[in-house]
Formats: structure tokens, sequence, C-alpha cells
């Protein structure tokens, strides 16, 4: 079997123009399927990573409430689902309540409407390392109860500095205008696209502007410290919310985990059901990713139709390329069958060579692939902004490469070429050795 395996790699260019060229289209089509799984892992790594950081947590709990008559946005009894939480999910869970609120920013006769992210500075601090300050910082801010961050851009936008004060109103959820007054005590700059919009001050003060009770939150953000078990981890803290008294859900699909995690303070609605109650919906990370992942698929979807229809290509290159090489080879087939060589094994020779041929031309261009997006992620570096900032990673292409990927495209590849090989083969196979032997005089 060694010396079989053996005479076919030997016989892989034996017409070196022919092998090489249809080696050559092989190694191109692994070589974009490997670039472009790079591209997608990589996105959806870095775009669960700047979420985590950013908006999301590897469960978060948002909801609404019903009190008075009326339902609002967030969520009530908030010490309690923490103390629920640490207590189900064990003392490695970080705990974070948030508040949010979407409100109207007044400077010098300029206007704009910005989401405000309320949290307390002193457990929130995964923010502070993800911030580069221009002015202020996050002590400075800390500090003060009524102090705002501000991302560099809306600074621009009103001309603001270190220690001027701003006017923000919002309608609170009881349908009337509240306003208040912060100072600007930092002015930052992020690479992580989530965050680039972030404009944060203390919880306390977002509460107060919406005139919520001391209880309310309108998200809260549990990170674990083994993300393998948040599927676990959420049925847990659910059952324990539920026997606490809690209306417990999950959400419906990915655009409703979306909304979750995002949700802001709204004005009130009427309570159709008439009883006080919490109503609160845990999503985990994975179920925020949901969309992401199918707009990943999507992308990978037209690479693979790409790739397909260069495979169609390489197709009728084997087919066309192996008959040839039959033909050219009738003495040397005529003397295997003269010598015991029995029609699967000469069938067997002609699609082995073919095979080795995809492998070895196939890890080239993956290796190559992987390669090229190493040396792209290390040193192409793309200014933040726009659109392409989503897979970005501290400026630089979020490329991941695996060894997993790489393997399953040779496999591929190599399963392609055996088929596309098998009936020409067969054909080489099925030749009689008189005829064969005959056919070169």
């Amino acid at each position: 079997m060694g010396n079989f395996i053996a005479l076919a790699f030997k016989n892989v260019f034996r017409n070196g123009k022919r092998s090489f060229t249809l080696g050559v289209n092989y190694a191109i089509v692994t070589f974009i399927l490997t670039a472009l799984f790079a591209f997608s892992r990589g996105a959806v790594t870095n775009i669960s990573t700047s979420l985590v950081r950013a908006s999301a947590g590897h469960i978060t709990v948002s909801g609404q409430y019903a009190k008075g008559g009326r339902v609002f946005n967030g969520m009530l009894r908030v010490k309690e689902i923490e103390a629920s939480a640490r207590t189900v999910l064990g003392p490695g869970a970080t705990v974070l309540p948030r508040y949010l609120v979407q409100s109207a920013v007044y400077y010098k006769g300029l206007s704009k409407r910005l989401s405000f992210t309320g949290i307390e500075p002193a457990l929130d601090s995964g923010f502070k390392s993800q911030m580069v300050f221009g002015a202020g910082g996050w002590d400075a801010w800390s500090g003060d109860p009524s102090g705002v961050v501000l991302p560099a851009d809306v600074a621009a936008y009103f001309g603001l500095v270190y220690g001027d004060e701003i006017v923000v109103s919002t309608r609170t959820r009881f349908g009337a205008f509240n306003t208040g007054i912060l100072k600007v005590r930092g002015v930052y700059t992020t690479d992580n696209f989530f965050m680039s919009g972030l404009v944060l001050v203390h919880l306390p003060f977002l509460r107060n502007l919406d005139l919520a009770d001391l209880d309310a939150a309108t998200t809260m953000y549990i990170y674990l410290s083994q993300p393998s078990g948040i599927n676990a981890g959420r049925e847990a803290l659910s059952s324990a919310l539920a026997k606490m008294g809690f209306e417990v859900s999950r959400p419906k699909d990915g655009n409703d985990a979306i909304a979750a995690v995002s949700a802001a303070s709204i004005k009130y609605e009427a309570d159709k059901e008439g009883r006080d109650r919490v109503m609160l919906k845990l999503s985990t990370i994975d179920e925020v990713l949901g969309l992401v992942r199918s707009i990943v698929g999507a992308v990978n979807a037209l690479g693979g139709l790409v790739a397909a229809v260069m495979l169609f290509v390489i197709a009728v290159s084997v087919f066309i390329n192996l008959r040839m090489s039959v033909n050219e080879r009738m003495r040397e087939i005529g003397t295997m069958r003269a010598i015991g060589f029995n029609s699967g094994g000469v069938t067997g020779l002609f699609v082995l060579e073919s095979v080795a041929l995809a492998i070895l031309f196939s890890i080239a261009g993956s290796v190559l692939g992987a390669l090229v997006s190493v040396l792209v992620r290390a040193t192409l570096s793309i200014p933040a902004g726009g659109n392409l900032a989503i897979v970005l990673s501290s400026g630089h292409l979020a490329l991941e490469p695996r060894l997993g990927d790489m393997a399953a495209v040779v496999a591929v590849i190599a399963v392609f070429a055996a088929l596309f090989s098998y009936f020409p083969a067969r054909r080489g196979g099925r030749i009689r050795p008189v005829e064969a032997l005959s056919s070169t005089f």
C-alpha cells in the first residue's frame, strides 16, 4: 500500500504544466475560502468581544414593570435581582445595573438628541481601559455626581471643553419633561465601535432625571467567569427569579434580543391587566449575536458561491486533464494490467494522483491564505470610523484564521477531486491489457 501511494505522488507532476495549472486553481479556491473564513470568524469574535465590553452582558436582564395602572420600561427591585444573580451564578459573576435614557442636549443655541448611559463608576469600570481621554479623565468624572463623559465628536459638535455645563431635557416616564445640568468631566475617543457614541453619567442622576423609583434600572448586565455556561446560568437564574414572584421570559428572536439589550426608558403605557408586577427578559450574548451570525453566514454563502463557480471550472479541467492522461499512459496501463493490477487498482491509482495534487496545492493555498490574513491584520492600519469599524480591532481588521477551517477546506477539495476524477479514471481502469498495449503501436 505504501508503494502504491508513493507511486501516486510520484506521478502527480508527470505532466508538469497541466498539473501546475490545475493545482494553482485549487490553491486559489482554498486561498479565497481560508481568507473568507478568517474574516467571518474574526468579525464574530470581534463583535462579540466589543459588545460584551460596551453594551451587552453574557446575560442581559431587561424588561418592564407595571405599577399603579401604568407599564414602564425597566425593572424594579433591582437589589433583589442583583442578590439573586450573585447567589445563583456564584462569586465569579459580575452584576452591573445601568440606566439608559434618550435625552436632548442644549448648549449655546445648539441641540442634539443623545443616548445617555448611567452607571455606578465604582463597580462598572470596564469602560475606563477602552477610553483615551483628550480632556479630563475617569477619576475626575467618577468624583462628580453631576459629571458627564462625552465622545470627542459630540464635544466638537457643541464646541464643549472640560468644565463646561450643558442642559439636558428628557420626557420622563410620566410624560412630563424634566431638565438637569451636567458638567463636562471627560472627552474621549475609543476603538470600540459599540462605545463610539457612549455618553456616560452617574446612574442616580439619570434615575432622578427620569423621575424613577430608587430601586429602578433599565438593564442589568451579568458577566460570567466561564461564558460556556451561559444557557445553564440563565435557566438557573430564571427559575430563581420566578420563585421570587418575577415574570420571566426570553427573547423571541435575535431582533428581540437586540432590542432588549438596548432598551431605554420611555413614557408609560396603560396597564391592561391592572395588577402590579415586574416582567423580566433574560437575553444571552449568543442570542444577540444571532443576527450578526446570519449576516456573516450570508457573506460566507456568497463566497461559497464564488468558490462553487470556480470549482465547476476546475471540475471540467480535472475531467479533461485525466482523460488526456489516460490516453497518454496506455502502455503503462497495459503493463500494470498485465502484471496483475485489476481494474479497481488502476482506477484507484489515477484517482489518488488527482487527490494528491488537490491536497498538495490546497494545503499551500490554505497556508498562504492564513499567512496573508495574519500579515494584513498585523500591518494594515485602518482609520476608525464608518461601517468598517465594526470589524476593526485596535485599528486592524479582525482576521482570525483557524486550523480547523483550513483542514475542512482541504478535505472538501480532496473529496471534490476524487469525485470528478473517478469517471475518467474508471475508463482507464476498464481498458483490457491487450487493447492498452496494442493502442501504443
